[in-house]
């Protein structure tokens, strides 16, 4: 029996679907060089650019990830306009649930404002880290930690 031109539609999709897989990244050490550099591209005002290097390690849809760039892009240059530039960042914290998530939080700061960065990171085996997701919030109330 020949098959449709569905299923070999389909067959062409599966393997398209398989050569783009995401890289992962090793360990949680590799995660927090790469938020890391994240943060220093979005010091320099690169935002397209910092969401770029996270790229390669998606584990989620490219083209929500591609559209939130653009708008956190469009967001950051009204915060400049308003809160000046950037005047350095913080890592703040990483947690994790078991081997299987690791979140990465940091802080940029501006002489008169901060907006906390999220960077979550989900393993399903021992392949490696995948990113799951990545937001920004002026939301800082969570962050407080009792001073030890």
């Amino acid at each position: 029996m020949r098959p449709t031109i569905s299923l070999l539609t389909l067959i062409w999709l599966l393997i398209a679907s398989s050569v783009t897989l995401a890289e992962v990244l090793s360990t949680r050490e590799d995660i927090r060089k790469q938020t890391g550099s994240f943060m220093d591209m979005i010091a320099s005002g690169r935002i397209v650019a910092a969401y770029s290097s996270l790229r390669p390690y998606l584990g989620v849809d490219s083209g929500a990830y591609d559209d939130s760039a653009k708008e956190a892009a469009t967001y950051f240059q009204q915060v400049r306009q308003q809160a000046g530039e950037p005047v350095g960042s913080s890592h703040v914290a990483t947690e994790i649930i078991a081997s299987d998530f690791t979140r990465e939080t940091w802080l940029q700061k501006f002489e008169a404002a901060a907006i906390a960065w999220r960077f979550t990171y989900y393993q399903p085996d021992v392949s490696g880290w995948k990113l799951v997701g990545v937001s920004y919030s002026t939301e800082l109330g969570d962050l407080y930690r009792t001073a030890e």
